[in-house]
């Protein structure tokens, strides 16, 4: 298991030439995310922030493959998102937000790439403008602050609890089934409940620290 990154991967078949579509995911990429764009041998990789993660996003494009024409090019998207982010660290995707987001991103590109083709500036269409923009966007961005808050009530509550358990040896931990340990083992774990935090939070200072100034 990676510990430092979550992976996620996609893909999709555009009908278009690979140089067309490089041209649309670099300017999607660059343009409307407003991450930062390099090029790679086996196609784009896009540095940013995601829902205050640092986030790597891969392209791999390939095009005249056995199983595609000429006039077609597949795209791979393989996004690393560092776990570690200032709101916490992240085990699991919540919601399956960055899955939801890669596919905005695949819609981004096709988007891109009708402008290119017809000409047309018509940023409305954007898909980003349109999820930004539909009630479920709002309902699920609402469910992800109230599982963000109740994330970080939780944590406060058992940060406490862990400096209690430690100074009185009565630790309570609160959960479906609430526990309280007394003695020794309830400072031990207070203890290592104590350092984990500690590393949680030196990690998210070393983040902040590395994040580039624009």
């Amino acid at each position: 298991m990676d510990w430092k990154y979550k992976h996620f991967n996609q893909e999709r078949v555009f009908p278009a030439s690979r140089d067309l579509v490089f041209e649309a995911a670099r300017t999607f990429m660059a343009e409307s995310l407003g991450w930062q764009v390099r090029e790679t041998p086996g196609g784009l990789s896009a540095q940013g922030y995601s829902f205050t993660h640092h986030a790597i996003a891969n392209l791999h494009l390939q095009s005249a493959a056995a199983a595609l024409s000429e006039s077609e090019t597949r795209v791979t998207v393989e996004l690393l998102v560092e776990r570690v982010g200032w709101r916490g660290f992240m085990l699991v995707d919540v919601g399956g937000y960055y899955n939801i987001q890669i596919r905005k991103w695949l819609d981004g590109i096709q988007w891109s790439l009708q402008q290119t083709l017809t000409g047309s500036h018509d940023e409305s269409t954007n898909p980003l403008v349109l999820a930004q923009n539909k009630p479920s966007a709002y309902i699920f961005n609402g469910c992800l602050v109230f599982i963000v808050v109740t994330f970080g009530l939780y944590f406060i509550v058992t940060f406490i609890s862990a400096w209690v358990g430690l100074l009185t040896g009565n630790l309570f931990l609160l959960g479906r089934g609430s526990l309280t340990i007394h003695g020794m083992w309830a400072r031990v774990l207070s203890a290592l409940i104590l350092m984990f935090i500690a590393f949680l939070g030196w990690r998210i200072k070393q983040q902040s620290a590395g994040r580039p100034t624009a």
